[in-house]
């Protein structure tokens, strides 16, 4: 039986203004969102609320800038608390008994609001986040809402393919400053868990790497250390030439590693 496609629910909001505040450190500021990006939801069933799996909740994320700024870019990302499965058209007051008044603890906030205030120098700053609740017309009226922005820094996401048709001599060099950047991030002790190549932001014009993603990410407690398996894990180095099939115009000048791995 195949899956059912889950449609999106959150609107495209261009033009639209969010406001965050949530404390001193995060003074009050406008966002205008330009453009919505993605939206992946989370849906579950009275079951596997009852399991405590829950709460079901869409993600999407927005390019914005900041009120007043055009030059000053960002992200943002909404949490929003969505109805049980099979409940989506059932009346209000049956939605609002699902509701969950707060956010129930996303990762990439703790993440962000860690590394920001402690200073890491390897990641997006967040910028500001905000808690809502839902109205009376709404999904699950009384369910929570997060709005969560952070900084979008100088550069592009890392392509995977483009990187391995570089010449040895730059792939070299950016897997340095991975390695630089992602040893510093590991002292704060938080990692992302479902890395790829297109978290790791490059400015090529400095060659400055910066490390996002932590939609997905744990806490290792701050005794992490750097190990090589992070180049395998950020695709900056490959474990089988099988991969290399997907890359077409791979550069020629691959090599190999005492233990099988390609760099």
């Amino acid at each position: 039986m195949p899956e059912t496609e889950h449609r999106p629910v959150l609107p495209k909001m261009i033009g639209e203004k969010i406001i965050t505040h949530a404390s001193d450190d995060y003074p009050r500021r406008k966002w205008i969102i330009r453009e919505k990006l993605s939206e992946n939801p989370f849906p579950l069933t009275e079951e596997d609320v009852k399991q405590e799996m829950g709460p079901a909740f869409t993600v999407g994320k927005y390019l914005c800038e900041h009120d007043g700024a055009k030059d000053k870019l960002a992200f943002l990302r909404i949490f929003k608390q969505i109805p049980w499965e099979g409940t989506e058209l059932d009346d209000s007051h049956t939605r609002a008994k699902q509701a969950v008044d707060q956010e129930p603890g996303h990762v990439e906030l703790a993440a962000l609001k860690y590394l920001t205030e402690n200073g890491c120098s390897a990641t997006p700053k967040l910028l500001g986040y905000e808690f809502d609740n839902q109205d009376k017309n709404d999904l699950v009226p009384g369910g929570y809402i997060l709005y969560l922005v952070w900084e979008k820094v100088k550069g592009d996401p890392l392509d995977f393919q483009e990187f391995w048709r570089l010449p040895y001599k730059e792939r070299e060099s950016i897997r340095e400053k991975f390695r630089e950047t992602y040893t510093k991030i590991l002292t704060f002790g938080y990692e992302p868990m479902m890395p790829s190549a297109s978290k790791i932001i490059l400015d090529k014009a400095t060659g400055d790497v910066k490390i996002s993603g932590f939609g997905n990410a744990a806490y290792i407690g701050q005794s992490g250390k750097w190990n090589d398996r992070n180049f395998l894990r950020f695709s900056l180095a490959l474990q089988s030439l099988d991969r290399c099939k997907y890359i077409p115009d791979a550069a020629k000048d691959l090599r190999h590693s005492s233990n099988g791995w390609i760099w």
